[in-house]
């Protein structure tokens, strides 16, 4: 006995632009919920008729192969996805898109199933199956929801190619998908030529030897987050002297190596961190001076190093980043089995600022660097919500359904961690993004609540 699942929502954008979002090659990924654990494994053609797709999916140690084909295309109309293989017993997911105005689409998403192991598999999995498609499909409409606000805003804006140094990395990897889902041409720099997001180009580069593939070709805008991992072990004196030589002296090569380049980029955006400002208690907007401590002085020189291209007249963007907030990665992904267990708490006195920013905010900040070019100059890349660790503590186990009462005290954590304890969990930036509020940045996600909600499920 089949059973069946609906979700519709009303999405901004004309039918054709929510349609063609769809069958770009990194949807998918985009569309996937960072909790559940998917890996393409192949991919032959898009959503035309015929087209498979094979998956790698489960939960912990329990995972299997997911094959699917696509069929019923009718373009600008619907297309599904019917399982070959996998752990259903049987799968048919029709996407439909139908225009309700010029500028709004309804999106409806149906699916039949039916689970293994008959009238068994259906006593002991409905239910929890019912729960995973509503938590999936709510994530996935809000995300093209917003996607397409996005897109609809730039849309007049020439798709660019886009170069992203760090692409393999948490925010690069993330960004790589969403650019290329938003129409770009996407090419992410390793040091070994390939690219880990699906879909999209990788190429080499290593700036130890001063070397970029010149396959890479022209590149409109340059996104630069290569860079040391600061929390990937104790600061030690070489460890600082890497972090600092990761950020200065590659940044220093790459625009050396634009400059020298027949055709100028657009743009040039580069991360920073808020750790510019030092420990600070009182507001701190793009134009407050530089704080004292390690990080604020290799957030200036990693800044600095790129003022040639400012001086050659290249349009340049510096984006003081907070703590980003994903499930997969950062300072979140730490806290979580802490705060699941009803262990977490606050981080010394917890009364230190924690600028944040939801993940799916700060890519859209990225891009809209890449496309509006009155963007120059420094901006904060922070939530507009002001809180304290305390705070953020108190609303992560709010969310998860845990007390958050445990304190971790400075003392222990100086022992174990030492410098790094200092200067990136006890001391804290009052940043706020004062220069995206003055150009009508719109936040998707402005406060912590539900922020953590949306990047974890928990509807």
């Amino acid at each position: 006995m089949a059973s069946s699942f609906t979700h519709e929502t009303r999405i901004p954008g004309p039918v054709g632009d929510v349609f063609d979002y769809h069958r770009r090659p990194t949807a998918f990924q985009r569309l996937t919920p960072p909790w559940e654990v998917v890996q393409i494994i192949e991919k032959v053609g898009g959503i035309e008729d015929n087209g498979t797709i094979l998956l790698r999916v489960g939960a912990g140690p329990f995972k299997t192969n997911w094959k699917a084909v696509h069929q019923d295309y009718s373009e600008n109309r619907q297309f599904s996805d019917r399982q070959l293989s996998g752990p259903f017993k049987f799968w048919n997911h029709v996407h439909s898109f139908r225009p309700v105005s010029e500028d709004e689409t309804v999106l409806n998403d149906s699916i039949k199933y039916q689970l293994p192991m008959g009238s068994l598999g259906r006593l002991f999995g409905a239910g929890a199956i019912q729960n995973k498609l509503e938590r999936m499909f709510s994530y996935r409409h809000t995300v093209t929801q917003n996607d397409l606000r996005h897109y609809i805003r730039f849309k007049k804006t020439s798709r660019l190619h886009v170069a992203i140094t760090g692409g393999n990395g948490l925010i690069g990897s993330a960004l790589a998908v969403f650019l290329s889902v938003q129409g770009h041409r996407v090419s992410i720099l390793s040091r070994s030529g390939r690219s880990k997001v699906f879909g999209v180009r990788g190429v080499q580069w290593d700036p130890s030897k001063e070397y970029i593939d010149p396959n890479l070709g022209a590149v409109d805008a340059w996104i630069h987050l290569a860079g040391e991992n600061l929390s990937d072990g104790r600061w030690t004196k070489n460890r600082m002297q890497a972090i600092m030589a990761s950020r200065t002296e590659v940044t220093r090569f790459l625009s050396e190596y634009i400059l020298s380049q027949k055709k100028a980029p657009e743009v040039f955006i580069s991360a920073s961190g808020t750790g510019y400002y030092g420990r600070t208690k009182t507001e701190a907007p793009e134009s407050a001076s530089r704080g004292k401590g390690f990080l604020a002085e290799v957030c200036e020189s990693w800044e600095n190093a790129s003022s040639g291209l400012k001086d050659a007249g290249i349009r340049r963007v510096i984006l003081r980043t907070g703590v980003v907030l994903d499930r997969n990665g950062g300072a979140l992904e730490k806290l979580l089995p802490v705060f699941r267990a009803g262990l977490g708490g606050r981080v010394g006195k917890g009364d230190q600022f924690w600028g944040w920013i939801a993940m799916d905010d700060l890519l859209r900040i990225y891009d809209s660097a890449v496309c509006d070019n009155t963007m120059d100059g420094v901006f904060n890349a922070v939530a507009p919500e002001v809180i304290t660790n305390a705070e953020f503590s108190k609303t992560l186990g709010a969310v998860l359904k845990r007390p958050a009462v445990l304190p971790a005290p400075a003392i222990v954590l100086k022992t174990i961690i030492g410098r790094m304890a200092e200067e990136a969990l006890l001391t804290g930036q009052k940043a706020i993004p004062a220069r995206l509020e003055e150009i009508g940045f719109k936040f998707d996600f402005p406060d912590l609540d539900l922020a953590l909600r949306h990047c974890l499920g928990r509807y």
